[in-house]
């Protein structure tokens, strides 16, 4: 009985050892492995800052003198090349008559005879605005984590042929800006 007890203990063993060798157990102390790490970084773009949303080029223009806005900025973060266009909401670029208290320009309302202006620099050249995009700026290289800061002025230039609005109306028109990559 000891005898059969001791040869199945030895098959058993015999047995185990060979499923050790079959499964690629072995008496090593340690194994190593490796993870490959992969990263694709797409284009992208942000607008740290935008030109103020409103602004009052004057509140007592006078025909003949020439209004200048104070410098416009926007802030830039790219990882590729990029651009800004500006066009207007009236074809012409012209301000129009406008009721503040209905939030809509007047129907049939009178409109300047010359173009709100726009430069990138403060002197000049001036652009006259329009319902077309036009660059303000193009293929502006990388910023880097810094960013980069793009200036614009406006100019207005009122005339004897444009009539006052009276009754709490003002001239108005609205900017609109695009930024993106590739412009």
């Amino acid at each position: 009985m000891q005898l059969r007890l001791i040869s199945r203990l030895v098959v058993v063993c015999c047995l185990g050892l060979s499923v050790v060798a079959v499964c690629g157990y072995s008496p090593v102390s340690a194994f190593e492995g490796k993870t490959t790490v992969a990263v694709n970084i797409v284009e992208s773009i942000s607008v740290t800052r935008w030109p103020e949303e409103f602004m009052t080029l004057s509140h007592d223009a006078v025909p003949g003198d020439v209004i200048r806005s104070p410098k416009l900025i926007f802030s830039v973060k790219s990882n590729s090349p990029w651009g800004i266009e500006i066009h207007s909401d009236h074809a012409d670029g012209r301000l129009q008559e406008f009721d503040p208290l209905l939030d809509q320009y007047v129907p049939g309302g009178v409109s300047v005879k010359q173009p709100l202006q726009w430069a990138s620099e403060l002197n000049g050249p001036w652009h006259d605005l329009s319902g077309s995009p036009r660059s303000l700026i193009s293929g502006h290289p990388c910023t880097g984590d810094e960013g980069a800061d793009v200036s614009m002025y406006l100019r207005f230039s009122p005339s004897y042929s444009d009539p006052p609005v009276g009754d709490g109306k003002e001239y108005r028109i609205t900017m609109h800006y695009t930024v993106g990559l590739s412009y």
